[in-house]
């Protein structure tokens, strides 16, 4: 199965797991990284190789972080390689999709693309849908 990283500012990544087990359960081969404010990027850079390391799989490592152009996102780009990638704009719908289709799918790189395309389907003005004023 495909290790799951999320790696954001602050706390945020551990509240989504903690959402995200709430709604499907315990999950294995998924860790937070959190990037505090007394930390600096060879710390993060620290958490994140063992983050990766600790989750890895045959299948690889999809690795999400919080903001494109980020600490988080670009100490986790360093990591790219044919078995992890990188997805930025974590939210809960996106991680839970990623929980649910990694037990079907066993390439990290199908992954990314499918979640990609989902999680923009899942970002929607509420009122062009309910027509509302």
């Amino acid at each position: 199965m495909i290790g799951i990283v999320i790696v954001t500012h602050s706390d945020l990544s551990t509240a989504l797991i903690k959402t995200a087990e709430m709604i499907v359960g315990a999950q294995e081969n998924l860790v937070a990284v959190c990037l505090n404010a007394s930390e600096g990027l060879d710390d993060l850079k620290d958490k994140v190789k063992k983050a990766i390391d600790a989750t890895n799989s045959k299948e690889g490592v999809l690795i999400f972080t919080d903001m494109f152009g980020g600490s988080t996102s670009i100490i986790s780009s360093y990591f790219i390689s044919k078995t992890v990638e990188v997805v930025t704009g974590v939210n809960l719908p996106m991680l839970l999709e990623a929980i649910i289709s990694r037990t079907k799918i066993d390439n990290v790189k199908d992954l990314a693309k499918i979640i990609v395309e989902k999680s923009k389907k899942s970002i929607i003005a509420v009122s062009e849908i309910h027509k509302c004023n």
